[in-house]
């Protein structure tokens, strides 16, 4: 009797043992302030931060159907069929919009990062995305724009006027040299070093590095420098206020040049841009070292799609192997 009575006082003392866990455990905006809180103090780019801030809030609205409330009570099961849930939703897969897969492997990556940080820090027990890699995303043929969709870009804006001048220079810009879309509305009058023709490019990951421009898109920049004049921003690309011209706005100002020019079977936009200089560059003998530093990327892996596609040129090889072209 006397052993039952030890036993069943040892058990009501365990019962009244309690587990404190961080808020960053049980709350999962707490949890996302803390995670974005630490990517702002690793110095990362205001790119990088709105992808891990919308990337976290996609992965709450998630759980949140699954009616799971707590970072720490997060299961592998509770990922993956996140995954399965947001790959059945109708995710847009027209011609030039992002492919659903490609959609689907960022949020993984971000929610990896989120769920390693959390276990890192020790706020869960358990690493509910160990094992969950990306999904093998479909890959689809680069759009690039040719020589006369090119032509009737350029002759879109009115060069007589600043904006359209401005935007003539952009345009040429990106062809010329294929820095992103961001790279260009980071540039700096300081920038452009006249002498040696380079841009000083500050690309993701606050890398800096040295892009080289045409003596065609020298002349082309001269003038635009005396049209724009001087201001007290130093930016390079300025809107009718002499303020910075944001992405968004060059985004919308070459997709409108696009709708003038009715080009059709391809996407207007910033980054067929990049597409369409990497396309030509190669074509023309450009070797991938060469290319990979023009375009900042850190591994070969992109470029060597870029030689893949486009270092011999099919049209031309097809026209003059062609079986029946011979028979």
């Amino acid at each position: 009797m006397e052993r039952k009575r030890r036993v069943n006082l040892a058990a009501a003392g365990r019962a009244q043992v309690t587990t404190t866990y961080p808020p960053e455990a049980l709350e999962f905006e707490t949890a996302r302030n803390s995670f974005l809180r630490y990517c702002r103090i690793r110095n990362l780019t205001d790119e990088t931060l709105n992808f891990y801030s919308d990337t976290t809030k996609e992965l709450v609205r998630q759980l949140t159907m699954q009616e799971v409330e707590r970072p720490i009570d997060v299961t592998k099961m509770n990922i993956m069929t996140a995954i399965d849930t947001k790959r059945n939703e109708k995710i847009k897969r027209g011609r030039g919009s992002t492919p659903a897969d490609a959609t689907i492997n960022k949020l993984i990556r971000g929610w990896r990062a989120f769920f390693n940080w959390l276990h890192t820090e020790g706020f869960t027990d358990i690493n509910p995305v160990v094992g969950i890699g990306t999904i093998k995303a479909e890959k689809r043929i680069i759009e690039t724009f040719n020589n006369a969709q090119i032509k009737a870009l350029f002759d879109a804006p009115n060069r007589s006027t600043f904006t359209g001048y401005r935007d003539y220079c952009l345009m040429s810009m990106l062809l010329d040299t294929g820095i992103r879309i961001s790279e260009a509305e980071g540039l700096d009058i300081t920038d452009i070093d006249w002498k040696d023709r380079t841009f000083k490019v500050y690309g993701k990951g606050r890398k800096e590095r040295l892009v080289p421009f045409s003596r065609s898109l020298e002349k082309i920049l001269f003038n635009y420098m005396e049209m724009r004049g001087i201001l007290e921003t130093d930016s390079l690309f300025v809107n009718i206020d002499n303020n910075t011209f944001r992405v968004r706005g060059m985004q919308q100002a070459i997709q409108l040049y696009g709708q003038a020019a009715r080009i059709k079977g391809v996407r207007v936009s910033p980054h067929t841009f990049r597409h369409t200089f990497a396309k030509m560059y190669v074509m023309n003998g450009g070797d991938s070292f060469s290319l990979q530093k023009i375009l900042g990327h850190t591994s070969l892996e992109i470029v060597r799609m870029y030689v893949n596609l486009f270092g011999t040129d099919v049209s031309r090889q097809h026209a003059k192997f062609s079986p029946l072209e011979r028979l």
